[in-house]
């Protein structure tokens, strides 16, 4: 925690006590240790703003069960995340650490160092705990480095071709099920247990019958969440666990709603992004009902956790024990920072400093804000509060100095980029960069993009996408949208340079760009360039770099380097069925069909139980059912890839053949009907119009081609 000057304390104190942020004056100094032995049990609940729980204040939602956990806990009225981004926020909840710190500044590109940051699981341990977490989300796969903070990790969301990281999930549901079948057989001993859901993150698309009771989209996801985190109290409480436990609910960061021009998050740093709930459930239900106004902070929750239950606190950690009136109501200064928009989009980074009622934003052009008189952040201040804007800004340099363009590329990898050809023409920027907030209409036109690409529009995508690089060639995230757009239309020659355009705009994204070159390279049979690219990727993601490598040997003929790659890949239980769909195809290239068969059959069967999709799986087994002569089960493992995913073109391709050898010719034409109504784009007509050509009906495929083809 920064130390700041003596003018910027008084202000903070006089802050304090116009805000009466010390405390409503029920709160007391818990003993450290009084909690010694207790489950812990963080509910991590991706993307929740605090102004929309009726426990704080909104009127419109509903959410009995957090609203009956605040009733038998603390609730912090002010509580701030330091960074809106989900893997660095979850990464400051386990270490108590500010993201500069432990080093994890953005989704992707950076991995997270247990053994030289340790996180409270490691202090719990060595005090006889045993820790698990349950994942609803991609983007905090193990493979961040977060399965080495865990004794148990399941994070049992694969991987799809053309699905952003960010919109990969599985059901809070489904992650309530894998977690009470660890509690079941682990309740009775002390442990930590980190259970994240990810349902109010966009796109906002609740269940029934919340998707039907709840009028804003948003809400009903919320509603959703509120049903999951009732579950799983009501399983604490059948196993005895609940009114011994130390309940945390919070949440990683807020969500934008289009408050400053930003639907989502990760841009900006206003209040609708940092402002989270957070709600601490005491053993006994303790202190109970009780509602703490002084500011409390992400980093704060390792601090807390290590008190009550009388483990060392993190080395390094800044955050303060939230069970001490005390401290919380010190004055200090509650930092925050995005990088992803300069990683992403071209654009400055930000960060802020919250002390007493101001907000400082640091930015091209900075912002001061008063959070009790404008809690909404409209009106900038610092013209009227040059004195304040200053003391804030000495402050927020306490905290290091202001980003420089994040590379995270060692030696070696630069040695592989520039190798590759393309370290040597890295766009530089030429002056400071753009203010986020002057080209946020920008970020719009990405997601418009995006539409237009779903509802099979892509020459629009392309149009729109074009013109945002042109403007703005360091947007690396509109690189990554038109290749994939490129790989809809057939255009791989294009997709190729729009993911190199993309690692050449974010050198610290290289390893998600060149997996996606590794792919495209892969389906055009350059296998030398595609194992250069999946090398590249090799220390940032090496699960989904063996998947390839062992997709591009099992391609080559190299059964044994294969095998090898497939096994090192499923050292990552997220890849692990990926993987052994390709073990199963190399049993099958060794002539071991039934052993392959097995192999996948299990896998099917384990993944269901999971609540897992996994991309490819039923593909491949129909695969060898229809080379077994197995048709009907061929047909239906087709149809079940299908269903799944019906951006699948080589499933429907599949089943058209199978459906001709069975002689179910009626079935055929509405398959490839299906197959371009959900994918209306040019990749799409030419996958019919070949498989038709294969089937000898010329006079189908010219029509389909035909559509291919058309301007």
């Amino acid at each position: 925690m920064a130390t700041f000057p003596a003018r910027l304390r008084l202000a903070a104190l006089c802050a304090a006590a116009a805000l009466g942020i010390a405390g409503c004056g029920r709160e007391k100094v818990m003993g450290r240790g009084d909690f010694r032995g207790a489950p812990v049990i963080v509910i991590s609940i991706d993307t929740l703003r605090s102004d929309r729980l009726p426990a704080y204040g909104y009127a419109n939602g509903s959410t009995p069960a957090i609203d009956a956990l605040a009733e038998d806990g603390i609730l912090f009225e002010r509580a701030y995340s330091n960074v809106p981004l989900t893997l660095p926020s979850h990464v400051s909840i386990l270490t108590g650490l500010l993201p500069p710190a432990h080093g994890v500044r953005n989704n992707l590109g950076y991995r997270y160092d247990a053994k030289k940051h340790p996180p409270i699981t490691a202090a719990l341990r060595s005090a006889g705990y045993q820790s698990a977490a349950m994942i609803s989300s991609y983007v905090l796969r193990g493979n961040s480095g977060l399965t080495d903070a865990f004794d148990f990790y399941d994070d049992a969301i694969a991987s799809e071709a053309n699905v952003a990281q960010g919109r990969l999930q599985r059901s809070g549901l489904a992650t309530l099920e894998v977690t009470k079948t660890w509690l079941d057989q682990n309740h009775d001993r002390p442990f930590f247990l980190m259970f994240h859901i990810y349902e109010p993150h966009g796109p906002y698309e609740a269940p029934e019958p919340f998707r039907s009771r709840v009028r804003e989209p948003y809400d009903a996801e919320i509603a959703a969440s509120d049903d999951v985190v009732g579950k799983l109290v009501a399983h604490l409480k059948e196993k005895g666990l609940y009114d011994k436990a130390l309940v945390i609910l919070l949440s990683d960061h807020g969500e934008g709603l289009g408050d400053h021009g930003e639907d989502e998050h990760g841009v900006f740093l206003y209040r609708e992004a940092l402002q989270i709930p957070l709600i601490v459930k005491l053993p006994g239900s303790s202190r109970k009902g009780e509602r703490v106004q002084s500011p409390a902070e992400l980093i704060d929750i390792a601090p807390t956790i290590a008190y009550a239950t009388g483990v060392d606190v993190p080395e390094g950690a800044g955050g303060v024990n939230l069970l001490d009136a005390k401290a919380l109501a010190a004055p200090r200064a509650i930092y925050a920072e995005t990088l992803y928009p300069r990683i992403h989009l071209g654009w400055s980074e930000l960060r802020s400093v919250i002390s007493g009622q101001h907000h400082y934003i640091e930015a091209p052009r900075p912002e001061l804000f008063d959070l009790a008189a404008d809690p909404a952040e409209r009106h900038n201040i610092i013209s009227d509060q040059r004195r304040i804007f200053a003391s804030l800004r000495e402050g927020l340099a306490a905290f290091g100095k202001s980003v420089e363009a994040p590379s995270a590329v060692d030696a070696e990898e630069a040695a592989k980029l520039e190798a590759l050809g393309y370290l040597g023409s890295v766009k530089s920027a030429e002056g400071p960069l753009p203010d986020p907030k002057d080209h946020i209409a920008d970020y719009g036109i990405l997601q418009q993009a995006n539409r237009l690409s779903v509802e099979g529009r892509p020459k629009e995508a392309v149009a729109a996408l074009r013109g945002l690089l042109a403007r703005n060639s360091r947007f690396a995230d509109a690189w990554a949208k038109l290749g994939s757009v490129y790989e809809t239309m057939g255009q791989d020659e294009d997709a190729i340079r729009a993911y190199g355009e993309g690692i050449r705009a974010s050198p610290v994204s290289s390893a998600e760009f060149a997996l996606s070159l590794t792919g495209v390279f892969l389906r055009r049979n350059r296998l030398d360039e595609a194992r250069k690219h999946a090398e590249l990727a090799l220390e940032r993601n090496p699960a989904a770099a063996h998947q390839f490598l062992a997709r591009i040997d099992l391609q080559s003929g190299k059964l044994a380097d294969a095998e090898r790659h497939a096994n090192a890949a499923m050292v990552d239980e997220a890849a692990k069925p990926r993987a052994m769909v390709t073990l199963a195809q190399i049993r099958a290239a060794q002539g071991r069909m039934d052993e392959a068969v097995r192999m996948l059959e299990k896998t099917r069967d384990d993944v269901r139980a999971r609540g897992m999709r996994v991309e490819h799986l039923e593909l491949a087994l129909g695969d060898l059912y229809a080379k077994m002569n197995r048709l009907s089960e061929a047909e239906q493992a087709f149809r079940n890839e299908i269903a799944m995913f019906p951006a699948n073109l080589t499933a429907y391709s599949s089943l058209g053949v199978v459906l001709v050898v069975q002689q179910k010719f009626d079935q055929i034409d509405p398959v490839f009907a299906a197959m371009a109504q959900r994918n209306p784009n040019r990749q799409a007509y030419l996958v019919a119009a070949q498989t038709y050509e294969v089937l000898g009906d010329t006079r189908t495929a010219a029509r389909w081609r035909g559509k291919a083809e058309a301007p």
